[in-house]
């Protein structure tokens, strides 16, 4: 049981982070010929999907009450920092330059993810009924 809720909730954040980290460090990057700007929309994309599953593994994790309380919260600081550290990263990957542009992209990704979820999740406030005023 607890393999399987791992697999489900805490494996996709940890091999989409080694995703990231395999593509940032790539010397060279296939060149595709796109409009101006659209590598930040793949960044923000790519931490749109990272603060999705990281919110999801804390959320569902059974252990500690304050990482599922903070869930959405947490999971934007961590993406952003993971942005932020795979910007420092790529300093030292041969061909390949730091650029805090991308590093905005990647928080503004992830804050868009917090924004869609809350959003989509807003409660209703329930209107009472004149029989329980």
């Amino acid at each position: 049981m607890l393999l399987k809720h791992f697999l489900k909730y805490q494996f996709p954040p940890i091999l989409w982070l080694a995703f990231i980290y395999l593509l940032s460090s790539l010397s060279t990057l296939p060149v595709i010929k796109s409009p101006i700007g659209f590598d930040k929309l793949v960044h923000a994309f790519m931490w749109f999907v990272l603060c999705l599953l990281m919110r999801r593994s804390f959320f569902f994790q059974e252990r500690y009450d304050t990482l599922k309380d903070h869930a959405l919260l947490l999971s934007f600081l961590v993406a952003s920092a993971y942005g932020a550290i795979d910007e420092v990263h790529q300093q030292y990957v041969p061909d390949r330059t730091p650029d805090a542009y991308d590093a905005v992209a990647d928080s503004v990704g992830a804050l868009f993810y917090v924004v869609i979820f809350r959003i989509a999740n807003r409660r209703k406030v329930a209107v009472p009924s004149s029989e329980e005023i």
